[in-house]
């Protein structure tokens, strides 16, 4: 329907933003079923592997905003990619980006192929022969921020399977080094990733539970449960084709890294943020009424403004006092 008559500028807003919902719908794809653990798809759960496997159209959907957010990433991965072959034809020294989505096999102990994905491009720097791996990520800003070596990327259980997956990349071509290109606001953070000894772990763990499911999967048995209740309820086959015996506690597990991210953040820095609260009631109590001073190297300046208050007589506040039992909402946090 063409005929806007009547339609006030919030809801032709609202049918913009429906329709892209719908375009985004369109163009959802099922998982197929495949025989090889992908090089991104490291879980914890050996259980959820083997289902990702053999029966992928069992997990539950994705809402379609989480379909915009990958669509955003891989619009953000192909454009920084582009970038940068272009900042290194004049960078100093050179540089080049090649051998785009080059297809990547690894083969378990007993010869099989077992592990398979794409490198997403090879960055080669001067006379280097072949390039460098190279891994694009974009993951949440708030994740990003925390960010610093290869090691801070194991800490998220959001980014652990693209840790996993540049590593099986080094392994898999005996490749000392290689470089994890994330974005975020500004220039784009470059990760260094070392195929050193703890990484060189990493990986042959990664490598022996990829043959165990493969080989699970072709026999057609599933592993154990998982003893982690979180882990269960955060996984998309939870519900359709895995049904583990958690026991209830009453308890929603919220599935959002954005959300996680910020809590850590959160915890890190409270500590410092109680010590500046403090301080800043303490000062400002022993301040109140200085209006023009200096004190070290801080100039202090304050200003007297108006306050109004109602004050109602006991009768008539009582009359009007209505008690709201959701009115007000108290929060506590631990870590678990």
């Amino acid at each position: 329907m063409n005929d806007t008559t009547g339609l006030t500028p919030y809801d032709l807003a609202r049918a913009v933003e429906q329709n892209w919902g719908a375009w985004l719908e369109r163009d959802r794809r099922v998982a197929t079923p495949h025989p090889q653990v992908w090089a991104s798809a490291y879980r914890e759960c050996e259980r959820r592997m083997v289902l990702e496997l053999t029966v992928p159209d069992q997990q539950l959907p994705f809402p379609v905003q989480a379909l915009a957010r990958f669509r955003r990433g891989n619009d953000r991965e192909r454009d920084l990619l582009v970038d940068m072959a272009r900042i290194g034809r004049d960078a100093d020294p050179t540089f080049v980006v090649h051998s785009q989505q080059e297809r990547f096999e690894l083969k378990g102990r007993t010869g099989g192929v077992v592990i398979t994905g794409k490198v997403d491009a090879r960055l080669r720097v001067g006379n280097m022969k072949t390039g460098a791996p190279l891994e694009v990520k974009a993951w949440s800003q708030n994740i990003v921020d925390r960010i610093d070596t290869f090691d801070d990327v194991y800490e998220n259980m959001w980014t652990r399977s693209g840790a996993h997956q540049l590593l099986a990349y080094l392994y898999g071509a005996n490749e000392p080094f290689g470089f994890l290109l994330l974005d975020r606001s500004g220039i784009p953070k470059l990760v260094v990733v070392e195929l050193n000894d703890t990484n060189h772990e990493r990986m042959e763990a990664f490598l022996a539970r990829a043959e165990r499911v493969v080989a699970a999967a072709a026999s057609g048995t599933l592993p154990d449960y998982i003893d982690d209740p979180a882990e269960c309820k955060r996984c998309a086959f939870y519900g359709t084709a895995c049904n583990p015996p958690i026991a209830s506690v009453g308890q929603d597990v919220l599935v959002d890294p954005e959300l996680e991210a910020d809590l850590e953040r959160w915890w890190a820095t409270r500590d410092a943020g109680r010590a500046w609260r403090d301080l800043d009631e303490g000062l400002k109590k022993r301040l109140r009424g200085v209006e023009s001073a200096v004190a070290g190297h801080f100039a202090i300046a304050g200003r007297w403004g108006t306050y109004k208050r109602l004050e109602l007589p006991p009768d008539i506040k009582k009359q009007y006092t209505i008690a709201d039992p959701k009115g007000r909402f108290t929060l506590e946090i631990e870590r678990l």
